[in-house]
């Protein structure tokens, strides 16, 4: 999940024979929501004793992103996929991958009451629904669901309760297996076997920010904190479950107000992500490890088929620093994000995982421009490069590799 997106969802036509009508998706899509708002109903009635004072509030807000590296691919693979080889249109490596780069349109309604919570003091309950619609991937074309609560606390804190829930997103296709046709041992390209990588994604998290310092008008200087703490919890169908990670993640910032218009923030959590280790196909050479992987009798072939075990657990490390600034009826917010990944695989075969160190670096620039008391204007831009060192696969064979990403958006929100 990128880290500054809300992530929950479910994919509206599935592939192959399981396939759903638009009409059909979007009916499961309303349950999903109908659901959320059933939660958001309990929750007020057991905070409110006479159910009075309650106010409806209704967003609805439409993006549109052009991302130029949606399947996160190094320079060679995007290349491939512009022009696939003819082993590529065999083996699968990009079915329902049909373009490097695509434009997304995404609505999101956000339906909820705001009234007396706990203390008489302000709670907002939350239901909000998106669609990701895809114009040129079409099979990653999804909704996502978000339930949020959030009660205000004395002397300028406040508690919020966030449930993400993203039922099916198709990623892109991992290698699933591999057929010696030829019976010489080793596997060439057209003889590797890909298959679709699907999760299923629902994230829990609690956050707790309280005033330490308010500005005023004598003393321009303000600072809050937060600390939060949540669940991760991604799951793989098959052939992937090895895949699979989940754990907890914490994390804390700080915020200072210079003046009524400039806000520093700081930002810095980690999350300890644990996966099962499980069988998975890998393409290994027999000389490096004295192993006959593919049972052939022989230790020297190059390119063998090996079922061994790997493991994706991970420890993953967020900073984050903003810059936000207001003049008159425009906002402009500037972000720097460094996520780190530590794999840690004792598997012995593992390339993949084992001693493998990614750094992802991005920076956004956001602009918010009012146009109205209850309309706003977004325009944006994200920059993101991975670099991936991993020491037991020096060639870095596998499905990982370097990459950049630029992502351009514009978007319209408005409040009822």
């Amino acid at each position: 999940m990128e880290h500054a997106v809300a992530r929950i969802g479910t994919v509206i036509a599935l592939r192959d024979s399981q396939k759903l009508t638009p009409l059909t998706g979007a009916s499961v899509h309303l349950v999903h929501f109908s659901v959320c708002l059933v939660v958001a109903g309990s929750a007020l009635i057991s905070t409110s004793a006479t159910g009075q004072g309650w106010r409806p509030t209704a967003r609805l807000r439409a993006d549109v992103r052009v991302d130029d590296n949606p399947f996160l691919l190094d320079t060679l693979h995007r290349a491939r996929l512009a022009a696939p080889s003819p082993s590529d249109s065999v083996n699968g490596r990009f079915r329902e991958m049909e373009s490097a780069s695509d434009v997304i349109t995404t609505p999101r309604l956000e339906l909820g009451v705001e009234g007396r919570g706990l203390s008489g003091r302000t709670m907002v309950v939350t239901a909000g629904v998106k669609y990701e619609l895809n114009s040129r991937n079409v099979a990653r074309r999804h909704s996502e669901l978000q339930l949020e609560i959030a009660q205000s606390l004395r002397r300028g804190g406040e508690i919020r309760f966030t449930a993400d829930w993203r039922p099916s997103y198709f990623h892109k296709n991992y290698l699933a297996d591999a057929v010696d046709l030829d019976a010489n041992g080793n596997i060439s390209s057209s003889e590797r076997v890909y298959a679709a990588g699907t999760s299923h994604e629902v994230d829990l998290e609690l956050r707790y920010r309280q005033r330490l310092l308010k500005a005023t008008r004598h003393r321009l200087l303000g600072l809050s904190a937060e600390l939060r703490g949540g669940y991760l919890d991604r799951r793989y169908d098959a052939p992937f479950p090895a895949r699979g990670r989940k754990g907890p993640d914490v994390g804390g910032g700080v915020a200072i107000q210079m003046g009524p218009t400039v806000t520093l923030g700081l930002d810095y959590s980690v999350a300890s992500l644990g996966g099962t280790p499980a069988p998975a196909i890998l393409i290994l050479d027999e000389n490096r490890f004295g192993v006959d992987f593919n049972g052939n009798l022989t230790a020297t072939d190059s390119n063998a088929r090996a079922a061994v075990l790997v493991d994706y657990s991970r420890v993953e490390r967020q900073l984050d620093a903003s810059f936000r600034a207001a003049a008159g009826a425009a906002t402009v917010i500037v972000e720097y994000g460094r996520r780190s990944r530590h794999f840690d695989s004792v598997q012995p075969y593992d390339v993949v995982n084992r001693g493998r160190r990614d750094v992802l670096k991005e920076i956004t620039v956001d602009t918010e421009l009012r146009v109205s008391r209850d309309a706003r204007l977004t325009l944006g831009v994200r920059r993101g490069a991975q670099t991936t060192n991993r020491a037991g696969d020096p060639a870095s064979a596998g499905d990982v590799a370097d990459y950049s990403r630029h992502v351009w958006w514009a978007g319209l929100r408005y409040r009822f």
